[in-house]
């Protein structure tokens, strides 16, 4: 974990000027007009390097009746942040979509045993770093 202070606003600058297709989940849904786009699960794991707490994931049902997961971040307090929720530019519905965590202890180290999500997690979290160690 992090030991640098940063307040959520600023957390969230940093992502947002970080995503890019190469850590976006499915590389063909990314684009310029939506950053946010497929960045939930990597931007998830890097808001909990700097905020704690754990990580939620939601079944999202989309328009026509497809579905997707979705992640995001419960603090300690009960406050949700979810920093890539702006990608749904449309109605969606979500429910609390539990993680069977198998022989895993929690739904990070499940996620960051996947090498592909480990990767865009670990250059979105290099690129989060030197953004937020700039001067302001």
């Amino acid at each position: 974990m992090t030991a640098m202070k940063v307040s959520i606003d600023r957390l969230i600058n940093a992502l947002g000027a970080s995503w890019t297709k190469d850590v976006c989940f499915d590389a063909s849904k990314w684009s310029p007009d939506n950053p946010a786009r497929g960045q939930c699960v990597a931007s998830s794991l890097v808001v909990q390097d700097y905020l704690g707490g754990d990580l939620r994931r939601y079944d999202v049902t989309l328009p026509g009746g497809s579905h997707e997961k979705h992640y995001c971040n419960v603090l300690e307090d009960g406050t949700e942040v979810d920093t890539t929720r702006k990608q749904y530019t449309f109605p969606v519905t979500l429910s609390i979509d539990p993680v069977n965590l198998k022989s895993y202890r929690t739904v990070r180290e499940k996620r960051l045993a996947e090498e592909e999500t480990r990767k865009k997690y670990e250059r979105l979290r290099d690129r989060v770093s030197a953004y937020l160690s700039m001067k302001v």
